[in-house]
């Protein structure tokens, strides 16, 4: 399965015409044969890339887009829309309306394209890319309706019933506890450490006061999100730090934790315990400080001038079927990545993945750009609607759900994958973000700066010892001692701490990695950006792969890609935002959905956003936020597809009939029990 991407190094904002701005396509369906439900899945994303990067936010949105979508799909089946678990207590009803979809594939597209249409609208008015959003709507309604909204809906009933379900989901949602009318702003929080100006490279002079808790960023009115947006604030909030509050789909508010800190209640699900402290004890001292020194060593790998290559294949990476209990059994960390070893075969061909041999330095950087926020900026949410979106292109793409039977609709199969993908996604950020929002965790740019100001932790008896600081680790933390070349321009600098770092960001630096003294360390990131605006433990980036690559493997009835691999194209030069790259061009390589989650998680620390602690803990999470989805899924399709049994159809065969007209014949004149 071949992936293809188009470069964009802000917002996907040049797509003028929605259905056209495929993000990844392969030789599928054409763009003309794509299914309504794909095509306004894809106006949808491209919402989500015209707003704020709040990736939290645009999992609830998806979820909510994705009920209406399976509420109407159903209504086209003549199912019992009754038993899907939402907050609507009554969808509007319009028997014409559903007469003409069930009977009238046309009218079918009106009800979607009008539903589309205003939940759109009523989610993303406000964005920052509103102007491009909103011309990606009029002219995905006109090409799926050859008509306009206003009049539409004065002659199509089932374009007006499809624009009362999105108003209606969005009346039934609007007290779910995000906050949605107060623009999803936190309802009890406030950050315990002061900013850390990231303009004031190399200072030492202020440590964060609190350094195991999250501490804001300060950007001097220049912070610009993952999506391109510049929001023009100084000190950027922390987003979504009550998001345990939200209603979820299958989570069980009951079983959740409900914990006190700094005057506010939040509930924390599927509870994986606290992070390792600093200054809890010797031994939670050394693993807090190596586990972020992790970061600093793994930095180093995005260095192409090392030299060293890696087969990158499916045949060499990938195929972790447990996580370790202890996570230091899963990272390399001298060399990178994870134990996995890879598939010996590629089940669908039956022989081996060929290697790919590439620089560790492009690889690396190509992985922390391309799972930062998903290749056009629609967020990890929905990154994996965008890769469900290229399975189902793919020309061997069975649509059984599950694996099993005969083939669905592709209309039918979509309603049901999305709204599953959208179930899982919401959980996971309710499951994450809880976490996030009451163990408050610090990230890997405060830590290892508070590190660096107080020195090195390896050897009392060598200079700036302090039991605080950075352990000492050749080629990334060293002692500058008599004859450095950093002398010569620093001679006040024998005896304190020197970093070998990525320099992008610095004045006059184009991505080089050198030594510095000082505390100015950096993640892989836009120095505008820097680190995303919410506490780092669990990662939100694997708790949704994780969960996404489960809920794709159930819902495709395989857990490999279409073909035995998922393919995605680099190309040499251009592929990089943040810095010129990569030097030559390569394919990222999955076997299956759960292996490019690893992927993903691995890329976060690699980008310098999240220490292994975050990363192992979100993954696991994920996995249990998919088995509560998926059984949720289950039971409510279980109910939704059980026929109803008329009590005069006495033999159970679905039909009245002489057969049942002669077995009560039969019993006449008995008496009844």
């Amino acid at each position: 399965m071949r992936i293809k991407k188009q470069k964009t190094i802000l917002r996907a904002r040049a797509c003028s015409f929605a259905f056209a701005c495929v993000v990844m396509s392969s030789a599928g369906l054409s763009q003309t044969e794509t299914p309504v439900l794909r095509d306004w899945n894809e106006v949808m994303l491209n919402a989500i890339r015209n707003d704020l990067a709040r990736p939290n936010v645009h999992a609830r949105n998806l979820y909510h887009f994705t009920e209406g979508i399976y509420h109407l799909q159903l209504r086209t089946e003549g199912a019992a829309t009754e038993a899907i678990d939402s907050e609507v207590a009554v969808w509007p009803e319009d028997n014409e309306a559903l007469l003409t979809i069930q009977n009238d594939e046309i009218n079918f597209d009106h009800a979607v394209a009008a539903y589309g249409y205003r939940f759109i609208q009523l989610r993303y008015a406000q964005s920052p890319g509103w102007a491009f959003t909103l011309s990606n709507l009029v002219t995905a309604f006109i090409s799926s309706t050859s008509s306009t909204p206003n009049v539409l809906l004065s002659t199509s009933p089932a374009a007006a019933w499809g624009w009362a379900c999105a108003e209606a989901i969005n009346t039934a949602y609007q007290f779910d506890g995000a906050n949605q009318d107060g623009d999803y702003d936190n309802t009890c929080y406030e950050p315990v450490n002061d900013p850390l100006d990231v303009t004031a490279e190399g200072s030492c002079t202020a440590p964060v006061e609190f350094p195991n808790r999250w501490q804001p960023l300060a950007f001097g009115g220049g912070f610009v999100d993952q999506a391109g947006n510049q929001t023009f604030e100084d000190v950027v909030p922390f987003s979504g730090a009550n998001w345990g509050n939200v209603t979820p789909y299958a989570l069980d508010p009951a079983e959740a934790m409900y914990a006190e800190r700094d005057g506010c209640t939040y509930p924390v699900y599927l509870d994986p315990g606290p992070p390792i402290m600093l200054g809890e004890s010797s031994d939670t001292q050394y693993e807090w400080q190596t586990g972020f020194a992790h970061v600093a060593v793994w930095q180093n790998h995005l260095d192409v001038t090392d030299g060293v290559t890696i087969d990158i294949s499916p045949g060499a990476c990938g195929n972790i079927n447990a996580y370790p209990a202890n996570p230091d059994y899963l990272y390399g960390i001298d060399e990178g990545g994870d134990f996995g070893t890879g598939h010996a075969l590629n089940p669908v061909t039956g022989i081996p993945y060929p290697a790919q041999n590439v620089l560790r330095g492009d690889y690396t950087r190509v992985l922390a750009e391309f799972w930062a926020d998903g290749p056009e900026s629609e967020t990890p949410p929905g990154h994996w609607f965008t890769i469900l979106n290229v399975v189902t292109d793919h020309p061997d793409f069975n649509w059984k759900w599950e694996g099993k039977g005969e083939p669905l609709p592709p209309n039918a199969y979509l309603a049901r994958a999305y709204r599953l993908l959208g179930g899982t996604m919401h959980d996971a950020a309710i499951a994450a973000w809880s976490v996030k929002g009451y163990y408050d965790f610090v990230r890997p740019i405060t830590a290892i700066r508070y590190m660096l100001s107080k020195g090195q932790s390896s050897q009392s008896e060598l200079p700036s010892y302090d039991p605080e600081g950075v352990p000492l680790i050749e080629g990334v933390f060293e002692l500058v001692q008599e004859g450095d070349p950093i002398l010569e321009s620093e001679p006040e600098a024998l005896g304190t701490v020197k970093t070998h770092r990525w320099l992008a960001g610095d004045e006059g630096s184009d991505g080089e990695f050198g030594w510095t003294t000082g505390c100015a360390w950096r993640p892989f990131q836009m120095p505008t950006f820097v680190t995303p605006p919410f506490a780092g433990y669990v990662s939100g980036h694997s708790t949704y792969s994780r969960a996404a690559a489960d809920a794709l493997s159930f819902a495709t009835g395989s857990r490999y890609f279409p073909g035995g691999v998922g393919i995605f194209e680099v190309e040499a030069g251009t592929f990089l935002a943040f810095e010129s790259g990569p030097s030559e061009a390569f394919e990222l390589q999955w076997a299956t959905y759960q292996d490019a989650a690893d992927q993903c998680a691995l890329s976060r620390i690699w980008g310098g956003i999240h220490p292994p602690m975050d990363d192992i803990r979100g993954r696991e999470m994920g996995k249990q936020v998919a088995q509560l989805a998926i059984a949720q899924f289950r039971e409510e399709l279980d109910v939704i597809f059980t026929p109803v049994m008329c009590p005069e159809d006495i033999d159970g065969n679905g039909n009245v009939g002489t057969n049942d007209l002669l077995a009560l014949l039969s019993k006449y004149g008995e008496d009844c029990e």
